[in-house]
């Protein structure tokens, strides 16, 4: 990631761990009357204390555990559901998910700028990447650099999408799938984990290079 990157993951963990505040607050709180740009270098030096003593709610009530969440937001150590792992292990089939938060499929596919990509193995799964939308403007079609930015994927989770964009992910591999309001990304991947350890669907099978199920029926 680039420090554009690492800043945007850690600020939107700092949002989610401070939802009593606006983002808008957030920043000013962090900058104070300082000129100094908002960098990952910058969110490592602030002091907790000084935070605390500036802090611009009344109300928020905040606990030694919560301030403590807090400083790990600004160093960059994210709660679980942002934290990719690195591992050793290769993942078999990598699946993306379109959310707001990390949390739940919430986005539609053609409005989403966040894709959560799990990698899996029989094992069961965990977060391989963080991929955001450029935030600079394209030459391209939104939806064609949606579909590049998750190329390597082999399915999309996500709670709407178009029949043109759908066309558009098929034609790069990658098969859309929609879910119901309110589905959480863990559930989601619990699902998967069991439909990976048992006789995988034949269109799943082939998009692994894995043995079709049917080769096994007698006819």
């Amino acid at each position: 990631m680039n420090d554009n990157d690492v800043l945007f993951w850690r600020m939107l963990a700092l949002f989610q761990c401070l939802p009593e505040l606006q983002p808008a607050q957030i920043l000013a709180w962090l900058t104070g009357e300082r000129d100094d740009a908002l960098t990952p270098a910058y969110l490592d030096k602030l002091n907790i204390r000084e935070l605390e003593a500036t802090f611009p709610s009344e109300t928020a009530m905040m606990s030694p555990a919560r301030w403590s969440r807090v400083n790990a937001c600004l160093h960059g150590t994210l709660p679980a559901h942002l934290q990719v792992k690195s591992t050793a292990r290769q993942g078999q089939l990598r699946v993306a998910f379109c959310s707001q938060d990390g949390l739940l499929i919430n986005g539609h596919f053609g409005q989403g700028r966040l894709f959560f990509i799990y990698a899996f193995d029989e094992q069961g799964g965990w977060l391989h990447a963080l991929r955001r939308l450029p935030s600079a403007p394209q030459t391209q079609e939104p939806n064609e650099v949606r579909a590049q930015l998750l190329s390597d994927c082999h399915l999309l989770f996500c709670e709407a999408i178009g029949g043109p964009a759908a066309a558009r992910l098929i034609r790069h591999n990658i098969h859309p799938m929609k879910v119901s309001p309110g589905m959480s990304i863990a559930a989601q991947c619990d699902a998967i984990t069991a439909l990976l350890s048992g006789r995988l669907p034949p269109w799943l099978a082939k998009r692994l290079e894995k043995a079709n199920p049917l080769e096994e029926r007698v006819f």
